[in-house]
């Protein structure tokens, strides 16, 4: 077996200059590769390993938060896109209102002017009647107005 060497540092100071990286990026390597943060000596393979993170390092966390926003994103779009669908609804019922006011209105107009007309064929009947009385009666009735 060769032995490997070791270095042996005084502070977790130390450590980051010799690393030239970060306390919260030296937290996450020592955690990828299975070193305790707290230890102050380290073999040449395992300073090594802390310059960079391992290649088949799998990030639970950033998986999980991954998968997340894909979920939320998806529930995003189908909530957009029921009120999209919504929008179309309210327009389509907005028009057929509209379109059935102006029925009414319609139909109101015709009956109205059918109310008219019907007013004035009663009248012309009652003057017709009259008419036709008067051609009835005889000349002295004209005459003396019975």
């Amino acid at each position: 077996m060769s032995e490997q060497t070791t270095t042996t540092f005084e502070t977790l100071s130390d450590i980051l200059k010799h690393l030239d990286i970060s306390k919260a990026t030296y937290y996450r390597r020592a955690k990828a590769w299975n070193i305790n943060p707290s230890q102050r000596k380290f073999t040449k393979e395992d300073l090594n390993n802390l310059e960079s993170m391992p290649d088949n390092f799998d990030n639970a966390q950033s998986d999980n938060e991954s998968e997340s926003i894909k979920a939320l994103s998806e529930q995003l779009k189908t909530k957009d896109d029921q009120i999209e669908r919504l929008h179309k609804l309210l327009d389509q019922q907005q028009s057929l209102s509209l379109d059935l006011q102006r029925k009414l209105d319609v139909k109101d107009q015709q009956y109205l002017e059918v109310s008219d007309t019907s007013q004035y064929v009663s009248e012309i009947d009652e003057l017709q009647e009259q008419l036709q009385e008067e051609k009835n009666k005889g000349l002295f009735a004209k005459l003396f107005g019975k």
